[in-house]
């Protein structure tokens, strides 16, 4: 079994990383989509909920690569402890010593009224996220990270380019350091809003795509399904959509 390294990354593997994503995607790779099944349905199956949540957990490359051991890492105590937290809207997930975050929506108050701060955005936002502190504590050298969203990252929302809740650039800065081999962003069903005939097939991977530096991949009852073909009319990530 490969040892987790803890702490931050160190500097040289952040200056090398990029390196290795310099080449086009001719050499880019991915987390094995078998292997990254068998990880989100460990974590969704013993802690997730049948509504929107969003998690991310760091874990070893051999973990990632063949994840036999992933209940190590993951443990079914700690994942019913995480689904029972965040059963509530607005809740946060995040123990202080373990390779897993999670956040639900939240609804928030204004004077000029009120929204939603989606969850992928409660992950991944501020110098301080809950991204930020997994990383810090449990990602090293030998590391992969993986954040998994139930619902695909809204195209009016979270991928709209200048918006409030843009969370691209929060995302490449979680993810552009770090070689595609070790790390995905997941999702299970497209988005209610996205599904609607006003959002093309074509303007929902468009937005999609605005995601550069993590591979996206579709992971349901087919399977885990890369999003990364540019074509709207048979991309696999788009099943379902009219």
């Amino acid at each position: 079994m490969e040892p987790q390294v803890p702490g931050r990354m160190p500097r040289a593997g952040l200056l090398l990383l990029p390196l290795l994503l310099c080449f086009g995607p001719e050499t880019a790779g991915s987390i094995d989509p078998a292997a990254l099944k068998k990880i989100v349905d460990h974590v969704h199956n013993n802690g997730g909920v049948n509504k929107q949540y969003a998690f991310a957990v760091t874990l070893p490359h051999g973990t990632c690569s063949n994840p036999q051991d992933v209940a190590t890492y993951l443990p079914m105590a700690q994942l019913a402890d995480m689904r029972k937290k965040i059963d509530s809207f607005g809740a946060l997930y995040n123990l202080p010593n373990g390779n897993i975050v999670a956040a639900r929506p939240k609804e928030v108050n204004k004077p000029k009224g009120k929204y939603t701060e989606h969850s992928e955005w409660r992950l991944l936002s501020g110098p301080n996220s809950l991204v930020a502190q997994l990383t810090a504590r449990t990602y090293g050298q030998n590391s992969c990270l993986i954040l998994f969203t139930f619902n695909s990252p809204c195209s009016t929302k979270c991928l709209r380019e200048n918006g409030r809740s843009n969370i691209v650039q929060m995302t490449s800065a979680a993810f552009s350091a770090i070689n595609n081999n070790y790390k995905a962003f997941v999702f299970q069903k497209i988005f209610d809003y996205d599904m609607k005939p006003e959002v093309t097939r074509k303007d929902l991977l468009d937005a999609w795509h605005r995601l550069r530096d993590v591979p996206l991949l579709r992971c349901d009852n087919n399977g885990c399904q890369d999003c990364a073909p540019v074509d709207p009319r048979n991309n696999p990530c788009l099943a379902g959509k009219k």
